[in-house]
């Protein structure tokens, strides 16, 4: 009887707890909508930051997302997408544009700091898309549930 007893709090016991091989399944974040924090305005932090948007498309990381990855630039970065800069600054330019058109990225500068630098649109490329006031539309997606990275 106490034989019995045991085994079926034993079996009782089975059948409540979870199965082995779902707790030791890594988890997998659910996809997230991202924004890239521009701090440094320089080519090289630029670089880095489409790096990792390429790989967090590829689905290396803790992040995962279904969209492209906002990336607003707000400051002197935007001069490296100049035309005359073309030459100097090809590999990223090229990267960017590559990652936009295939939607991994979505990339927007800012109108007033243009402006305040004397950057016409005509200067720049077409997968650029101007938004009126960079700092707004880095709030307007976060508002919008963007994540930075």
């Amino acid at each position: 009887m106490r034989v019995l007893l045991c085994c079926l709090m034993l079996m009782s016991t089975l059948v409540v707890a979870e199965p082995a091989s779902q707790s030791l399944m890594p988890q997998v974040s659910a996809p997230q909508k991202l924004q890239a924090l521009v701090e440094l305005h320089t080519a090289d932090e630029l670089q880095q930051l489409l790096s990792r948007a390429e790989q967090i498309a590829g689905g290396e990381g803790q992040y995962r997302t279904e969209e492209p990855i906002a990336i607003v630039l707000h400051g002197q970065e935007i001069q490296l997408f100049k035309r005359s800069q073309y030459s100097t600054h090809k590999s990223l330019v090229d990267l960017a544009a590559r990652l936009d058109a295939f939607n991994v990225v979505d990339l927007k500068v800012c109108q007033r700091w243009m402006g305040d630098h004397g950057v016409v649109a005509e200067e720049l490329p077409a997968f650029l898309e101007p938004v009126p006031f960079g700092g707004a539309e880095v709030q307007r997606l976060q508002e919008a549930g963007y994540a930075f990275f």
